[in-house]
């Protein structure tokens, strides 16, 4: 697997764990997933805010427990890939992002596109918020017992994080990089209609 498809992928997984969620209420009108089967990646080439070379080294360590972790019901797990990534930029410590920091390496992965820097500046904002709303499943979530031989247990924070900002980049892709088609049109109106974190 190419490296730009790599990633993509693991931004995906990133993503699917609130594509789940959703499904699970039997009577949402969002239970089916997308419409489509298009890679968002390919209606909103969204900028990497992690380096490269790190989601794929945290990939290979953790992209097959997080693959079964994803079928798994229940409180959700914490994604290690994530956790993998904010230990290798310093970003993460006992259950805790350095949010200052973590911002601050958001921005400078978009300084180049300044069409990007309001909608991250805000969404890292708002998924901060999203976080401590949702404090109290993100602890039962660093607390689970592994499942499974050899699952490690990583705090969900960091999952919570990057999937929130990767869906909020998605959702507010500007008009000048979102490839206009009809599966992305269709992809987008479900985003809008359907809240997938």
């Amino acid at each position: 697997m190419g490296r730009p498809r790599l990633i993509r992928f693991v931004l995906c997984l990133l993503t699917s764990r609130a594509l789940l969620q959703v499904a699970e209420a039997a009577d949402n009108p969002c239970a089916a997933g997308p419409p489509v089967d298009t890679n968002p990646a390919e209606c909103c080439p969204t900028p990497m805010l992690v380096d490269g070379t790190i989601m794929m080294d945290c990939y290979q360590k953790y992209g097959e427990q997080t693959k079964k972790q994803l079928q798994m019901d229940g409180i959700p797990r914490g994604c290690c890939i994530a956790e993998c990534a904010m230990n290798a930029t310093n970003m993460y410590a006992d259950g805790m992002l350095r949010r200052d920091d973590l911002s601050k390496m958001f921005m400078d992965a978009v300084q180049s596109k300044p069409e990007w820097m309001s909608l991250v500046r805000d969404a890292t904002n708002a998924c901060f918020e999203l976080a401590e709303k949702r404090m109290e499943e993100i602890e039962a979530g660093a607390k689970l017992e592994p499942s499974f031989e050899g699952e490690k247990i990583c705090h969900p924070i960091s999952g919570t994080i990057l999937r929130c900002m990767g869906m909020m980049m998605f959702a507010q892709c500007p008009a000048s990089v979102f490839n206009v088609n009809d599966n992305c049109n269709k992809l987008r109106e479900y985003g809008s209609v359907c809240p997938m974190i």
